[in-house]
């Protein structure tokens, strides 16, 4: 079975080497990512996550600055013969001209159950939303994002705990062979698509630097934390202090009414944790912290180098 990869993103490695060791007869002909990146910090140009390991691997690697109307690059995988073009999170829509160069079709991963949570950002739209499941699907593809048959649908639990690098743990253990099944089954012709319903069709869109910002004024404390769970790590969730940007790193949630304080103040504990009262009267700890141009720290140790952080109005 001949596939070619389309992918960027860092889990994207991990899943690659999971194919390799357990899928027969399958050859990766080629792995197509998005141009390298300059690293946010220095701008040296950084190679992406699954180009390294294609590299590492001996897989051949493109990277494309332009699909449509790119002739050298359609003739390129047609010469390869593919079997099955796989895209997972490449971030960029593939025009008809490539989704009819495989055998058998292209195969989308998608990080929802179809058609709810279409297109960017999934995983996060539904920890914000507190969902205490979510799915894997597998399916064809068309020009129209996330629109096309669909193969496989795989439930996961979802724990209160659980932030996006969690959820994508989850898929790992099950997604590799769950498409190496699909592709079998669809050349067997041993799976029926099923179209989607579009009148039920639901949105996520592309994450924007205002959707990380935490409002105390605006946002309960489960909005908030849910808001930490789906952007932990990246891009993270921040508000501001003395003019300056905030990051909150490490946070949880307290589920009960808090008497004494008022609503978006700042209180440190006899127990050493510091509070903010959020617009329900319940409050989010925060544990780690980093304000703008300095180093990480513990909530405790900010405090001791701000002392104005206590009961502030954030």
């Amino acid at each position: 079975m001949k596939l070619a990869f389309f992918w960027t993103g860092e889990f994207s490695k991990n899943i690659l080497k999971w194919i390799l060791d357990i899928g027969k007869n399958i050859d990766i002909c080629l792995v197509v990512s998005q141009p390298d990146k300059p690293s946010w910090r220095d701008k040296k140009i950084i190679n992406t996550p699954i180009k390294k390991f294609a590299i590492e691997n001996n897989i051949e690697v493109l990277q494309v600055e332009k699909l449509k109307n790119n002739e050298e690059f359609f003739d390129k995988l047609r010469n390869l013969n593919l079997d099955f073009i796989i895209v997972v999170a490449y971030g960029k829509i593939i025009p008809k001209s490539i989704l009819e160069i495989p055998k058998y079709g292209c195969i989308n991963i998608h990080w929802s159950i179809l058609p709810k949570y279409r297109w960017a950002s999934p995983i996060q739209e539904s920890l914000k939303n507190w969902d205490k499941w979510t799915w894997l699907t597998i399916m064809y593809m068309s020009e129209w994002m996330d629109e096309w048959d669909l193969l496989k649908i795989e439930e996961i639990d979802v724990d209160n705990v659980d932030k996006t690098p969690d959820i994508f743990a989850k898929f790992e253990k099950i997604w590799p062979k769950l498409l190496l099944d699909t592709l079998d089954w669809i050349i067997a012709w041993k799976i029926k698509w099923i179209p989607q319903d579009n009148s039920k069709a639901t949105y996520c869109k592309k994450i924007e630097k205002e959707d990380w910002f935490v409002d105390f004024k605006k946002e309960t404390s489960f909005e908030i934390y849910n808001k930490f769970r789906a952007y932990y790590n990246w891009p993270g969730i921040y508000t501001y202090f003395d003019g300056k940007k905030l990051n909150l790193e490490e946070i949880s949630l307290v589920d009960k009414i808090i008497e004494n304080g008022q609503i978006w103040q700042v209180l440190k504990l006899e127990n050493k944790k510091i509070w903010v009262i959020c617009k329900d009267n319940k409050a989010i700890i925060i544990d780690k912290l980093k304000i703008e141009w300095k180093k990480s720290m513990s909530a405790m140790d900010f405090v001791n180098w701000n002392r104005s952080f206590i009961n502030v109005i954030l």
